[in-house]
């Protein structure tokens, strides 16, 4: 400590005159003051300093200007911007040549920042929380927004089943950053259950089957379309007509001219056919005269000749591609076609959520959505790091990434996710002082500091004043 034959003679005299203990309050007090001014700058400090100094009594020391070991701790201070640090020191064979200038032989000091006190983001970034994991690294949980999830890719698998004219997808699993995780631990990604109509069919067809391919959504559709005698159509040829079945045969009563007898009563018995995407009937006999007669006959012939083929085809509705008519039959009922056949839905045709790029496939009859992107939704993750000093920087190195009670491999993670920036600088130490480690406290970051032959200027901790 600087001062000169006066002070000394002073420290004497108080020594000589004053009780020892109110001695030592008073240079207690001086010392406080004078280490205070020394690292810290003004207004950094909420409370005063705490020092303790050791190695025998004091008065001795002040007057050999040179003290054995102080223990300095000062609780509540600013640093760099950072409110409520926490300082403590032990500083060794400490002396003071000169004014604002302290040499110490050697120290050891731990800076303590709370966890609450870390510094917040920069404007618009998610605001993290901190703890300390139980295996001693530093958890960070923080909601990731969209943007920051853009090149992040996802694979679902759903189980497709039909279920009269809606289409169930249920989630089965999930793929992302490398892992298959089950969909009950991802209901957050997954969107739960989905389901979707499908255009109603005619009576009597029913979807069967719904199965993806690698071309498409297959659905398979079946059942037999009738059409009851009495909805056919009352007009045939132009005449009036009603209609009966007969030995799997239509048969259309109806009355014809046949020159020069009129309004004769007759019955043509008809084979529905099926040509393409139309059914035809080829008559087989006319009914007529009390005879049931071949279209061979004469008199048959003369009949049939008064019907156009057309009237004896028509076109039936259009199916989708890979859907056909079977086979057509008649009785009492109707008229009974069977239709079965296995439609493609195309992927392309498939709706894709906004905010990502998505892709449609199959793998093993389930249908996979791969998703680039977040789709609006926001990521709760918890960010598993492990702190190390690396020259004058604090590094916040992520190791291990926890999303749906899974740990995943930071790197997987980071490969695809966007991470903010992960290194802090760090205050400026005067030469032989350095950080040496860092240490995840319950409470906060402790970092460490040691050196030798250090020379303090003033304002240690405020990086001059």
């Amino acid at each position: 400590m600087a001062y000169g034959l006066a002070g000394v003679l002073l420290i004497v005299l108080v020594f000589a005159v004053v009780p020892m203990p109110v001695v030592n309050r008073l240079l207690g007090a001086y010392l406080r003051d004078l280490v205070a001014a020394q690292v810290a700058c003004p207004g950094m400090a909420a409370a005063p300093p705490e020092v303790t100094v050791r190695g025998g009594a004091l008065l001795p020391q002040l007057v050999r200007r040179r003290l054995a070991e102080i223990e300095l701790t000062m609780p509540d201070l600013t640093m760099s911007g950072v409110e409520h640090a926490s300082f403590a020191a032990t500083l060794r064979d400490v002396s003071q040549p000169e004014p604002d200038v302290t040499r110490v032989g050697s120290m050891d000091a731990a800076i303590t920042i709370g966890f609450a006190n870390l510094p917040d983001p920069p404007d618009g970034q998610p605001v993290p929380s901190y703890r300390r994991a139980p295996d001693g690294t530093l958890a960070i949980e923080v909601t990731v927004p969209p943007a920051a999830a853009k090149d992040v890719r996802t694979r679902l698998y759903l189980k497709m089943d039909i279920n009269g004219n809606t289409i169930t997808s249920t989630p089965q699993r999930l793929t992302i950053f490398g892992r298959t995780l089950p969909a009950a631990q991802v209901g957050s990604m997954t969107g739960g259950v989905r389901r979707q109509k499908l255009p109603a069919l005619p009576a009597g067809l029913n979807y069967r089957s719904i199965t993806p391919r690698s071309d498409g959504l297959h659905v398979a559709l079946a059942g037999v379309s009738t059409t009851p005698l009495n909805q056919l159509p009352t007009s045939f040829a132009g005449r009036t007509v009603s209609y009966s079945a007969r030995d799997g045969l239509l048969g259309i009563s109806t009355a014809f001219e046949i020159p020069p007898i009129v309004n004769i009563p007759l019955t043509i018995y008809a084979q529905p056919r099926l040509a393409g995407g139309a059914m035809t009937l080829e008559p087989r006999s006319v009914q007529i005269f009390g005879a049931n007669r071949p279209p061979s006959d004469l008199i048959a012939k003369l009949v049939l000749a008064q019907i156009k083929q057309e009237d004896l085809s028509r076109r039936l509705p259009a199916l989708p591609a890979g859907i056909r008519y079977r086979s057509v039959t008649v009785d009492s009922g109707g008229i009974r076609v069977v239709v079965s056949g296995v439609t493609v839905q195309p992927f392309s045709s498939l709706p894709k959520p906004k905010g990502a790029v998505t892709t449609y496939g199959a793998d093993k009859g389930l249908l996979t959505v791969t998703t680039v992107g977040s789709a609006g939704r926001t990521m709760p993750v918890t960010v598993f790091a492990a702190p190390a000093i690396a020259g004058n920087k604090l590094e916040i190195a992520p190791q291990r990434i926890g999303m749906f009670d899974t740990l995943f491999p930071a790197a997987d993670v980071f490969a695809e996710l966007k991470s903010e920036n992960t290194t802090y600088a760090l205050q400026a130490l005067p030469a032989g002082l350095e950080y040496r480690q860092v240490e995840v406290v319950p409470g906060g970051l402790r970092i460490r500091l040691t050196g030798r032959d250090v020379t303090l200027s003033k304002g240690l901790l405020g990086g001059g004043c």
